[in-house]
């Protein structure tokens, strides 16, 4: 498939070099165009040769006499012109202005030399040629594009522009995104003495991908680490998506070393901490980016980052030192310097304390609060452990007192009732002895004993609760 590709690519090159035409810029009326060093004759037009003809020339550029200058009659010979002659050329015959003459002295223009980049997968392709020397005021560029896509050839043009500040010729060409098709490219530049084009240039959308440097590159120490540094940074502002993302190239060597190591670091992140510094060292650092799947090529270096790893003196000046007076035997306590040590009187005696000898608040509440944690766990697992083993001494002192028969035999067996079959219905009475019933009734007591379960009057046989 690739063998496939390039013979298309190079039949496509092949066939764009005779379509592709540069042409040269066609010269207008009454303009004279002539070459640098060239002998120029300028004719006044007239049917009559009588009268006084006079000469005025007016260019934008600063006058300087011209030593191969002569006038004859209708004529005005110029035997070695220069750019500086390039102007209008009028002749007047008895103060009547008879003819413009306009000529323009150029330099053929040099080969050109295109590069084309982008600079994200939704933004142009961008064509550039910065030539030796500034162009002349005529020269022209275009863009001479042929698009092929599905076997069906396009060709149109873009126009180019030169910067006098950058000191480029620049043109833009609409690429959609997603595009695959195949790009043919020829930079046209001519003006009225001749023409020259680029070499032909085959593209592909993704393939000319070359993205911006990073920007705001940060790199910053880490607090109590002598070996290690961190780098931040950003995507360039020209990466105008957040749907494609960028991976980087990261370096960084000693600043007393002249040369980077051969194999960058990559990452896919905006941060990346530097484990191997050296102590007390400045470094710099450089980054480069590339679409996060390899398409294109990487961007140039960015500009070099410097910073360098923790040290004692990058915290803020903690140093004290602790004063002994032999006059008062006081001790104070206060900061020095390098200037207080210097102008220490005679009559004290200094014993300076670093900062570094000091513990820090922090390493004592975090110790104090460990060793109380642990003393507190371990007096509770000895009390639990405590009240374990006084459970178990009272376990076992309680079945030490126990007899060797058991509590049934202490307790005499309750007797069991005899059962007693009571009729469920009572034989008829007459009501004249109903009253004597029940006053036998509340006079004797119930000698049956406790009441059957079937007795008439039991309530609960009938009614259960």
């Amino acid at each position: 498939m690739l063998a496939v590709r390039c013979a298309l690519l190079t039949a496509l090159l092949a066939a764009s070099e005779a379509a592709l035409n540069c042409p040269v810029l066609a010269a207008e009326e009454d303009v004279l165009v002539s070459r640098p060093g060239a002998r120029v004759n300028l004719t006044c037009p007239g049917g009559r040769l009588e009268g006084h003809v006079l000469w005025v020339f007016k260019s934008p550029y600063p006058f300087s006499p011209h030593n191969g200058m002569s006038v004859s009659g209708r004529r005005f010979v110029l035997n070695s012109v220069l750019p500086n002659n390039s102007g209008n050329y009028s002749c007047y015959q008895n103060n009547s202005l008879i003819r413009v003459l306009r000529l323009l002295v150029e330099d053929p223009p040099e080969q050109p030399q295109l590069s084309c980049l982008r600079k994200s997968p939704i933004s142009n392709v961008i064509c550039e040629w910065s030539p030796s020397s500034a162009p002349s005021p005529t020269t022209k560029a275009v863009l001479l594009v042929e698009k092929l896509h599905n076997a069906v050839k396009e060709e149109f043009q873009e126009p180019c522009s030169y910067s006098q500040e950058s000191k480029k010729f620049s043109c833009q060409l609409t690429v959609p995104e997603g595009d695959i098709s195949i790009y043919t490219l020829s930079l046209c530049v001519a003006n009225h003495i001749g023409n020259k084009s680029s070499q032909l240039q085959a593209l592909e959308g993704l393939k000319i991908l070359q993205p911006d440097p990073p920007v705001n590159i940060k790199v910053t120490l880490m607090d109590r680490e002598p070996r290690r540094l961190r780098v931040t940074w950003q995507d360039p502002p020209s990466w105008n998506t957040h749907y494609y993302k960028l991976r980087f190239g990261l370096r960084y060597r000693a600043e007393k070393l002249k040369t980077f190591p051969k194999d960058p670091i990559t990452t896919s992140q905006h941060n990346l901490i530097i484990w191997d510094a050296l102590e007390g060292m400045q470094h710099v650092v450089q980054l480069r980016a590339q679409e996060e799947f390899g398409n294109g090529q990487w961007s140039n270096w960015s500009q070099e980052v410097t910073g360098t790893p923790w040290t004692e003196s990058s915290t803020p000046p903690a140093e004290t030192e602790v004063e002994v007076s032999l006059t008062t035997q006081a001790l104070t306590t206060h900061e020095v310097d390098e200037n207080t040590l210097s102008n220490e009187s005679a009559n004290a005696t200094s014993i300076p304390v670093p900062a570094s000898s000091l513990v820090p608040l922090y390493t004592f509440l975090v110790a104090g609060g460990s060793l109380a944690f642990g003393t507190f766990l371990c007096v509770v697992i000895i009390l639990r452990f405590k009240k374990m083993w006084k459970l178990q001494a009272l376990k076992e002192g309680r079945t030490s007192m126990h007899p060797p028969y058991s509590l049934g035999q202490l307790v005499p067996e309750r007797p069991k009732p005899t059962p007693v079959l009571v009729p469920l219905i009572s034989p008829p009475v007459s009501p004249s002895s109903l009253g004597s019933i029940d006053t036998s009734r509340h006079s004797q007591p119930d000698a049956r004993g406790p009441r059957s379960p079937y007795d008439v009057d039991n309530r609960d046989c009938f009614f259960p609760r």
